[in-house]
């Protein structure tokens, strides 16, 4: 007699003891969903219609059961769908459909990626940062390899202040190591119910370690604040549970922050590797802006506007983010260096204020 389920956790300690075997079907992780996906779209015969960037893309947006995945392969080719375009898009509305109903009826969000311009080049860090990644390549070719279960992590530390380009290394990591990101922040996971918090903390890093994911908590500090200042004894327990599960980790985690200051003394020790991020060099802000913005202008940045680019203080990779953000949608003709200048100094003056603001208050 064989049983299926989905859920074991209804079922009697009486009936589980009579099982002579059982086996356990875990969720795919990103690198065999890329294999599921070769081996689905060969059986149907679809496979010259999709390139290796297709099929990670695929991987990587649509974390889906083989059943999931084969079935929206099957009903876009009995759509009639036979160009590579149209197979795309059926696959995909099939794959959304399925993620929403998942869901509750709630379409799914886009999930975190890579900026397009990303690179190192231009960033302001202390520490050496290819250093840094590749001993982390090291480990995780060590990490895949080895079937010894002990605990075996590393723990990066990358803080500055917003915007210099710690969540976007964080992302870049997980990509360069062909890893899923599993991003979760303090909402994913503060409870108001005592002790929930503390199972969200454990849940996240089992998440992690299941799926084969490169854990990246944002604003770490939220998590990890110093006990010194903790009032009240929910607080500790946190910390102590975050602690805790960093060591018994079996992975890759990155935690960011701004206030480096703010961190338990203890989770210090914790990190392999902690790498500064810092406002822009003149040099650096040069190389944004080339990368990010100049796209929208079909002119060459002249010298005088070089000159006055460089000028400008306490930029980040963040402010020339928000300011293609904010015209990218604009036709070429009516855009200007000297207007995509004069944002910066705008986002650089707000910083400048917001740096002086005094409190008011006790």
């Amino acid at each position: 007699m064989i049983w299926i389920t989905n859920e074991i956790g209804s079922i009697e300690d009486s009936v589980v003891r009579r099982f002579s075997f059982s086996v356990g079907f875990p969720e795919f992780n990103q690198r065999q969903r890329v294999r599921l996906w070769n081996t689905i779209l060969r059986q149907n015969r679809l496979k010259r219609h999709f390139s290796e960037h297709d099929i990670g893309r695929l991987a990587q947006e649509y974390p889906l059961s083989a059943g999931v995945i084969d079935l929206a392969v099957k009903q876009a080719v009995k759509s009639g769908a036979r160009t590579r375009a149209r197979l795309h898009q059926a696959i995909t509305l099939g794959l959304t459909a399925h993620l929403t109903l998942k869901h509750g009826g709630e379409a799914p969000r886009a999930r975190d990626r890579v900026e397009k311009a990303y690179s190192l080049e231009g960033l302001n860090t202390s520490g050496d940062v290819n250093a840094m990644l590749d001993q982390v390549r090291r480990f995780d070719h060590h990490l895949r390899r080895s079937d010894n279960p002990v605990p075996l992590n590393m723990n990066l530390l990358f803080y500055g202040p917003p915007g210099t380009g710690k969540s976007e290394l964080a992302r870049h990591v997980a990509e360069i190591l062909d890893r899923t990101m599993l991003c979760r922040r303090a909402s994913d996971i503060l409870d108001p119910f005592v002790g929930v918090s503390e199972q969200n903390i454990s849940r996240m890093f089992s998440e992690a370690e299941t799926s084969d994911a490169v854990l990246i908590v944002d604003e770490v500090d939220s998590l990890l604040l110093s006990r010194s200042v903790a009032q009240r004894s929910w607080e500790i327990s946190l910390i102590n549970e975050f602690l805790s599960q960093m060591e018994r980790f079996r992975g890759i985690l990155i935690g960011t922050t701004n206030r480096l200051s703010s961190l338990d003394d203890a989770s210090m020790r914790r990190f392999s590797h902690k790498i500064g991020f810092d406002f822009l060099t003149p040099d650096g802000t040069l190389i944004f802006y080339r990368r990010l913005l100049q796209p929208l202008i079909s002119g060459a940045l002249p010298k005088e506007a070089c000159s006055s680019l460089k000028e400008i203080a306490d930029l980040a990779p963040g402010d020339f983010r928000v300011v293609r953000d904010r015209f990218c949608f604009y036709p070429k003709h009516e855009l200007s260096h000297e207007l995509l200048i004069d944002e910066l100094r705008a986002e650089s003056r707000i910083k400048d204020l917001h740096s002086r603001r005094r409190r008011i208050g006790f």
